[in-house]
């Protein structure tokens, strides 16, 4: 009993140590945030800020952000 415990610990291991090297890593550039130039600048959700941002401003991506004392869109740049 005491060598199958063993081996499942082993294989435990190994399945942990392999599946560390399978994690993808995913590698993005420095973003620099603002507010928007033109249109809301309130928002409920991402996709609030989504048109303004990406499609008038050509933004990256854009979201929606809690600032005191409300929700507020950003729009994300490269820097």
């Amino acid at each position: 009993m005491a060598k199958f415990a063993s081996i499942i610990t082993f294989l435990f291991v190994v399945l942990i140590i392999f599946s560390a090297f399978e994690a993808p890593t995913i590698v993005e550039g420095k973003s620099c945030k603002r507010q928007p130039k033109s249109g809301t600048k309130g928002c409920m959700k991402d996709g609030d800020c989504r048109k303004t941002c990406v499609d008038t401003e050509k933004a990256t991506r854009a979201t929606c952000d809690y600032t005191f004392p409300r929700r507020v869109c950003f729009c994300h740049f490269p820097c």
